[in-house]
């Protein structure tokens, strides 16, 4: 049974009105990196007397941290990707800070699989079945000896494109596949700058993922990728772009302008 702390119970209470329960808890897992069902706050909800005073049965696709289009884009995206590789390739498309946790938790909540599930499925018996205990003693005949290689393996270096169109290349041989396949143009960016700050994204000047050239990267927040993304600015031609981010800044100065004449 999940235990709510006051500040959560509070944060419902806040923003229950007009919201749907998936929403919600959508909303308060992005908050609290829970794992909140809708279920669970819908019980909250009847035993506290909370009410959100939405039509019944009304689904518009866009309730919940993700609007339709990044829900349909990860559903496209989802079979085969790892939740770190899923919330990365969404936070790159959309200007977002996902973490691997919400997107998890997004999965669970819409049914979504990626099916890289290695268990065993039911009345599957497993190689190894009979060997408990004991340790090394010659292996699977399917197991690698020491030193060998699979077949499909790649060496540090290689490179390969990604379902989006971006350069990968393998800097490592060892960790999860986040850390031994990178975005080469980020690669590129760090070995001349270091670490790309917090909050901040690399865009392609001429929006070609093939352009890797210092020369064609812009370092933004992801506050100014998301005000491009929603206002057009991003172009396909290098001047635009880079007049693009100057654009955002106003845009973003301007809301924050009105935001204080309201206050």
């Amino acid at each position: 049974m999940f235990r709510y702390t006051l500040e959560q119970k509070e944060y419902i209470r806040q923003i229950a009105p007009g919201k749907y329960n998936c929403e919600i808890a959508e909303l308060f897992n992005a908050k609290f990196e829970t794992e909140v069902t809708e279920q669970q706050i819908k019980c909250f909800k009847a035993n506290h007397k909370i009410k959100s005073d939405v039509p019944r049965g009304r689904v518009t696709g866009d309730e919940g941290l993700f609007n339709k289009e990044q829900k349909d884009f990860i559903r496209k995206n989802v079979a085969g990707c790892l939740n770190q590789e899923l919330a990365e390739l969404v936070n790159e498309k959309f200007g977002l800070q996902i973490t691997a946790r919400q997107m998890n938790t997004h999965k669970k909540n819409h049914g979504l699989v990626s099916g890289l599930d290695r268990r065993f499925g039911e009345g599957h018996t497993p190689a190894n079945k009979g060997t408990k205990g004991l340790y090394n003693v010659g292996g699977n005949k399917t197991s690698f000896k020491e030193g060998q290689r699979p077949l499909n393996y790649k060496p540090v270096g290689s490179e390969r494109i990604d379902e989006d169109g971006y350069t990968l290349i393998k800097v490592s041989d060892y960790g999860p596949w986040h850390k031994r396949w990178k975005h080469k143009h980020k690669v590129i960016w760090e070995e001349k700058h270091g670490p790309i700050p917090k909050g901040h994204a690399i865009i392609f000047a001429d929006q070609n993922k093939r352009n890797i050239d210092l020369d064609n990267f812009i370092l933004i927040t992801r506050s100014q990728l998301a005000l491009m993304n929603r206002n057009g600015l991003i172009r396909n031609n290098a001047d635009l772009t880079r007049t693009g981010v100057i654009m955002a800044d106003l845009l973003k100065r301007i809301g924050e302008r009105k935001q204080g004449i309201k206050a």
